[in-house]
């Protein structure tokens, strides 16, 4: 079975979440597991995909994701809106990883 996202760790208290494929059940529960056991920041790095290819996953995800960073493709901003019941980490779209990046060091 593949995954359709990769980890891998950028600096100290940050990782790279990038899709990479399909999302499966299996790869979207893994992922939920992840967002829910992770203590550290998220790069999410949609380079290679669309941004509504996407969309569904992280607004489904967005209630459980750690401090984020999004690039890679656009997205409706709109998806990344919680409930004031919620509590939250702050999630973010940028245009450019590096921009995503100097983000991330400064939360």
């Amino acid at each position: 079975m593949t995954s359709s996202f990769s980890i891998t760790p950028i600096e100290r208290n940050i990782v790279r979440c990038q899709h990479t494929g399909e999302f499966t059940p299996q790869t979207i529960q893994s992922l939920a597991s992840f967002m829910l056991d992770y203590r550290g920041k998220l790069l999410i790095d949609l380079s290679g995909t669309t941004g509504e290819e996407c969309a569904r996953h992280i607004k489904n995800f967005r209630p459980m994701m750690p401090t984020a960073a999004i690039f890679g493709a656009p997205i409706d901003p709109t998806i990344l809106e919680v409930p004031d019941s919620y509590y939250t980490h702050e999630v973010r779209h940028f245009d450019t990883e590096e921009e995503a990046l100097e983000w991330l060091r400064n939360q």
